[in-house]
């Protein structure tokens, strides 16, 4: 059994479930609810969450990401390309997910599970680097929402308090996390969006759930690769490494200084196909089930039209020996839109729809926009494995890297994570990538090349992996604060 997260605290509480008998739902959830305490930046009540899950025999996935609200402006979205803000808030997903799981696969009741995350809240903790940085970052942006009163200043070492934030857990715990969709918590939530600008009505919350989704499906190399389908970009990440075997860039050694070069153009490629094709599945018309490999998609790219990319989540991972479950969740950019709701920052998940009318993703009232979460599941002839990372819009590029130091350049889960890297953090148009110390920098002038130091740039990864035998290994980025430890 063991957890890897980005808070030792967190992982210590799913730890405590697990070593009390609990399965490895029963952890992701206590995980869940601290990460939502202790990273607030991060993630939690006021944000979307998807969950992966691998065992015998088996592979599930559930998606928990809400719609714009109904009284969305898409005109005005467009004209005024919103950065934070009630015009950038959707339907938060966490506790739906929460919902979902606990109805279906844990063994503990709830309110035993978020009873540490509870006292945490109404205790309080000592703030992380991470959390205060984020502080710090964000209050230029953020000073005129209510976020302010909650989130405002913090250094690293003060202890932060959050009653609301323990009453809305409490009361979850009690009542279910249907409460907060259709109830007396429901109500308070709706109250307080509209009195922070969002135009919500009482069904934009009634009609969220989570769901079983069907995963999409690769076999390459003699191993089954899995990804979440749309609204998320989980099929970026399938071209990618389909690009990396279908154009021979597996033949490359690690530090060739070509290999960044060879890579700009797939990457484009890629990217362009995303943001041109993929969206809420109910306005797509293409079927991606038959569009995964690059050379599916390598003559469509056209141009891209994204709107801002996020770039505040926290993935982490959770096995009690027969179940392999990845769980991320996130606000898109640290702390979202500044709305508060129930102690919780509000995501600013809109963001992720288009600028533009005409495609998938363009933004309308009640849907879905294109979601930048995803996990990669990997079925190996005798082993299984979950890669997933905190990276926002360069996400599978980070699943790419670690994938590909583990099964073209022969890495272990750890050395995987320290190697250096390069990122290309502006994909189309103008493509600018940075490259970590020592790699060597490329000399092509097609594109700019930023160096930036060993674990200079922006994600972090965790990965996980139960052998024939049924020993896990865990590895934790030293990008981030988090640890992995398995017992």
């Amino acid at each position: 059994m063991g957890v890897a997260a980005d808070h030792p605290i967190a992982v210590k509480i799913g730890l405590d479930v697990l070593e009390s008998g609990g399965n490895a739902f029963d952890a992701a959830i206590a995980v869940s609810a601290a990460l939502s305490v202790l990273q607030p930046q991060s993630g939690g009540l006021g944000g979307d969450a998807f969950m992966l899950f691998l065992r015998e025999g088996e592979v599930k996935a559930y998606a928990s990401n809400g719609r714009s609200f109904s009284g969305f402006d898409p005109e005005r979205f467009i004209e005024e390309k919103p950065k934070r803000g009630p015009l950038t808030a959707t339907v938060p997903g966490l506790a739906a997910l929460w919902e979902k799981v606990s109805e279906e696969l844990t063994s503990f009741p709830l309110g035993d599970l978020l009873q540490p995350s509870i006292s945490l809240a109404q205790n309080g903790f000592y703030a992380s680097y991470m959390l205060s940085s984020a502080s710090i970052s964000a209050e230029k942006e953020l000073s005129r929402y209510r976020w302010t009163q909650y989130y405002r200043g913090i250094m690293p070492g003060d202890i932060v308090r959050n009653t609301e934030m323990a009453r809305t857990l409490k009361i979850i715990s009690q009542r279910g996390p249907r409460d907060f969709y259709e109830g007396k918590l429901a109500e308070e939530v709706l109250e307080q969006l509209r009195q922070q600008g969002v135009e919500a009505e009482e069904e934009d919350l009634k009609k969220h759930h989570a769901e079983e989704v069907r995963t999409l499906k690769l076999e390459v190399e003699g191993k089954e690769l899995y990804e979440f389908p749309p609204s998320t970009h989980g099929a970026t990440t399938l071209h990618l490494i389909s690009a990396l075997h279908e154009l021979g860039l597996d033949r490359m050694q690690f530090a060739d200084p070509n290999r960044i070069d060879e890579w700009r153009e797939p990457i484009r490629i890629a990217y362009e196909f995303r943001d041109n094709f993929i969206g809420d599945p109910e306005f797509m018309n293409v079927d991606l089930g038959k569009m995964l490999r690059y050379s599916d998609i390598r003559g469509l790219s056209a141009g891209s039209s994204r709107g801002g990319g996020g770039s505040d989540t926290t993935f982490f991972i959770v096995s009690d020996g027969e179940n392999l479950v990845g769980f991320i969740q996130s606000l898109f950019n640290p702390f979202g839109s500044g709305l508060i709701i129930g102690g919780f920052p509000l995501q600013n998940r809109g963001l992720g729809f288009a600028t533009r009318k005409g495609i998938p993703n363009s933004p309308a009232p009640r849907k879905r926009p294109l979601h930048t979460l995803s996990i990669l599941g990997i079925n190996e002839e005798k082993a299984k494995r979950i890669i997933g990372c905190v990276g926002g819009d360069v996400r599978p590029q980070l699943h790419l890297r670690a994938y590909e130091n583990i099964y073209v350049y022969n890495m272990k889960d750890h050395a995987a994570l320290i190697s250096p890297r390069f990122i290309f953090t502006s994909y189309t148009g103008e493509q600018v990538v940075e490259v970590e110390e020592p790699l060597p920098m490329p000399e092509s002038r097609k594109y700019r090349a930023l160096r930036v130091p060993l674990y200079g740039t922006h994600g972090y990864l965790h990965l996980a992996k139960i052998d024939e035998r049924g020993v896990l290994s865990l590895a934790s980025d030293p990008r981030t604060e988090g640890i992995a430890v398995a017992l």
